[in-house]
């Protein structure tokens, strides 16, 4: 890691990252929280995820196909400028008009969404392309880290900025982290060197085809790698459950929704940290079904135990649990995905995840509005429950990759 560290691409990368991460986390923190004090806002919220899961869902494969035709560096730099531009013009028309109206809350919502949708598949192709193999694992574990010290900072940050700050104001402090991150990654050297690899052009739904043919080939891996997503999926319909938690069952202030995202990225932290030095150790299914087990606790203690420090202390265990999954699983695609088709793969594994957090939220909305979100929490617990299981099943599908992980190049 100290040799990663030392390459000034990896230090402009990180940094750039986790000033794009604070940009759209605090607004995503923000927005749920503003949304949730106005009437009905409980309903809106969650029909808005519903309805921004199924657009990105419609929209997702068209952009892979894109990505693994065009430049990753240029897809993170359109990223950028796109939260920039969206993010400022809201902050300038409230700066004006005096008020936030609830439309401009359901447009950043989206369009933080759409950045999240943009960037990180870019990110994860950019990474792939540019650097050695043997560094996958430690890579994986860094981003996780430059992202979860972002959403440390960002949940600390909303937690205060949410109480004495204009909310315009937050949105141009968001638009200016854009902005430092777009011209840092400027910076980076980049050649498209993928591009010259597929010379016919296809329409994008043939082009789709070729990654959902690469899954099938390799049936008990893409079984596994889907399961993987299951805390994922779980943390995405929380994001929803979440603020309303807070306020319904806890009733408490925002300050305890901005902690909680707080010790949510300090679990997840730990992961980054600690997930690659398990997996150098252990099989990587075996740290990810450990990762699962862990999430599968904080549900539990979220759906039980209805007091603060239970709160956080269950968000640590989400976060630990979840981001040591996404390194384990990180890592294996990192490695066994061809980097040519790597947009393709994932827009398939997007899909699913998608569907399934379509299906969740809808459930969510349903179990909050008949009884309350704890309940939601216990639901949350089956399915990851049933995940893990399933994982477990097919775990012996990573066996066939095993020996083209990456071996431990000696530094932690």
């Amino acid at each position: 890691m100290k040799e990663l560290l030392a390459d000034w691409r990896i230090r402009r990368l990180l940094l750039a990252n986790i000033l794009g991460s604070i940009g759209s986390g605090i607004t995503i923190i923000a927005i749920p929280w503003l949304l949730v004090q106005r009437p009905g806002g409980e309903s809106i919220f969650g029909y808005i995820t519903v309805a921004a899961t199924i657009c990105l869902f419609i929209f997702a494969p068209y952009y892979g196909s894109w990505l693994d035709r065009h430049s990753r560096k240029s897809a993170l730099l359109i990223g950028e400028v796109f939260g920039a531009t969206v993010t400022l013009i809201m902050a300038t028309w409230m700066l004006l008009t005096g008020d936030t109206a609830t439309w401009q809350l359901v447009t950043l919502y989206f369009c933080g969404m759409l950045y999240y949708t943009l960037h990180y598949p870019a990110r994860f192709a950019f990474v792939q392309q540019v650097f050695d193999k043997r560094h996958y694992q430690q890579l994986v574990g860094l981003m996780e880290i430059q992202g979860q010290i972002a959403s440390f900072l960002t949940g600390g940050m909303a937690s205060v900025m949410l109480v004495y700050v204009p909310f315009y104001v937050i949105l141009f402090f968001d638009a200016g982290t854009y902005l430092i991150s777009f011209a840092l990654q400027k910076t980076l050297p980049y050649q498209s060197t993928h591009v010259t690899t597929e010379k016919t052009k296809s329409n994008t739904w043939s082009s789709i085809i070729v990654g959902f043919k690469w899954l099938r080939a390799k049936p008990q891996f893409t079984v596994f790698v889907l399961c993987t997503v299951a805390p994922f999926v779980a943390v995405m319909t929380g994001n929803y459950l979440f603020p309303i938690y807070v306020q319904n069952i806890l009733e408490a202030p925002a300050s305890v929704y901005g902690r909680g995202e707080m010790a949510f990225a300090l679990g997840a932290l730990m992961a980054g940290i600690f997930a690659p030095r398990l997996i150098t150790r252990h099989a990587a299914a075996h740290v990810a079904m450990g990762m699962m087990f862990i999430f599968v606790c904080g549900l539990i203690l979220l759906g039980s135990m209805h007091t603060v420090p239970t709160f956080y202390l269950a968000l640590i265990l989400l976060g630990l649990g979840n981001a040591g999954s996404r390194v384990a699983k990180g890592t294996v695609l990192l490695t066994v995905v061809p980097n040519e088709i790597i947009g393709r793969v994932q827009v398939v594994l997007s899909a699913v995840d998608r569907l399934l957090r379509t299906l969740m939220q809808f459930g969510a909305i349903y179990i909050v509005v008949h009884h309350d979100s704890a309940w939601a929490f216990i639901g949350l617990v089956i399915f990851v429950s049933l995940a893990l299981v399933l994982a477990w099943s097919s775990r012996r599908g990573l066996q066939t990759s095993a020996n083209e992980l990456p071996a431990p190049d000696g530094h932690a």
